[in-house]
């Protein structure tokens, strides 16, 4: 959190499309190269430069077209390495590579999107941190209480439908605080609480659902982590996960609904 604060509001601009490319850059590492789904070391390679370029895009307003021939360039050279070694690099590994190398950039690049694009960004971008993270914490916290019921045991044995509700219900109640926060005269923003209650509720969801997604993805790599970068939760994906797809649902919802205004 102390280093989220630095490069959202003490680090100059182009700190923050750096972060997310390194985020990027490790998550889609630890799901194609630790996991030893991808062998060969130049796809390897041409995901994380394309991950780690995906995040520049936004902050230099690029024209479309170069994404468009970005992502034609990428296709290209991974088909090509399928055709020079199709033995290690099958459909499946294609596939695998094109979509992670996308997706993990692509969604993290909410918080540069609201930050930066969307009026009062500095201060509603919190919510895409708040929704995830008092969800994560409160589910883990009620379902090691009172959880009995379990949410999908084959994926994920540990999670509880008592502690998806106590997580549900978590991060609606903390988005409130932080609109009660923002609607202080200190920074005078008048809010929306049924839409901060709508945009948590649906935000939650999509949380969780990452989270359940990524435990997927490692049954099916047969991994208890993605990695052991930060002791006691394995790696940068493993912490970063519940934020995949709740990202971009709050982002939606911050452009749309105008939860703040003044």
């Amino acid at each position: 959190m102390p280093l989220l604060f630095i490069v959202l509001y003490f680090a100059p601009a182009w700190v923050l499309p750096i972060a997310i490319s390194v985020i990027s850059v490790l998550c889609v590492y630890e799901l194609l190269g630790v996991s030893g789904f991808v062998t060969n070391k130049r796809v390897l390679a041409y995901a994380l430069l394309f991950s780690a370029l995906s995040p520049h895009y936004n902050y230099w307003d690029m024209p479309g077209v170069y994404a468009a021939v970005g992502l034609l360039l990428f296709i290209t050279v991974l088909f090509a390495e399928g055709i020079h070694d199709p033995k290690n690099v099958t459909f499946n590994v294609i596939g695998c590579t094109f979509t992670f190398s996308l997706l993990f950039p692509l969604f993290f690049n909410s918080i540069a999107r609201v930050f930066g694009n969307v009026e009062f960004g500095e201060y509603i971008v919190l919510f895409i941190f708040i929704i995830p993270i008092m969800g994560d914490i409160f589910a883990m916290l009620i379902g090691l209480a009172f959880g009995k019921h379990k949410m999908s045991p084959v994926i994920s044995p540990k999670k509880s439908w008592e502690g998806a509700a106590g997580g549900l219900a978590a991060a609606m109640f903390f988005s409130c605080v932080y609109g009660f926060i923002l609607q202080h005269p200190f920074f005078g923003f008048t809010v929306s609480y049924p839409k901060i209650l709508l945009m948590a509720l649906f935000g939650s969801v999509a949380s969780q659902f990452g989270d359940l997604a990524m435990s997927y993805v490692k049954r099916g790599f047969h991994v208890k982590d993605f990695g052991n970068i930060l002791p006691g939760h394995g790696g940068i994906l493993d912490r970063f996960d519940s934020l995949i797809f709740s990202a971009p649902l709050v982002e939606f919802a911050l452009v749309t609904l105008t939860v703040v205004s003044k």
